[in-house]
């Protein structure tokens, strides 16, 4: 399982389907198609029943979707405190002056 699966899975379960997930993720819909069916294989359950009218979240689906939610929330706010992290500048700072002998 990877974190861009959940993030299809969550596109899917919020759109509704696999097309208008693709449209909404920028990529191609095969693309989601196959990790949605390679996330079902992992898992061993079915995430979605397929409907004429497109996908809905299965009793399973469901419950493994509120654990993606927290798993991909939890993945952005750890890319985003990282990020954060890399503007600060830390450490010391040493200046050295040299003193000039001469009159003005």
């Amino acid at each position: 399982m990877s974190l861009r699966q959940f993030e299809y899975a969550l596109a899917v379960a919020e759109q509704g389907s696999v097309t208008a997930a693709a449209e909404v993720l920028r990529v191609a819909q095969p693309s989601v198609s196959q990790q949605i069916r390679g996330l079902e294989r992992d898992l061993g359950v079915e995430l979605f029943s397929r409907t004429p009218t497109g996908l809905v979240p299965t009793v399973a689906g469901r419950s493994f979707l509120r654990e993606a939610e927290i798993a991909v929330n939890a993945a952005r706010r750890a890319r985003a405190t990282a990020r954060a992290g890399a503007d600060e500048l830390a450490g010391e700072l040493v200046v050295a002056v040299q003193m000039g002998l001469g009159a003005r």
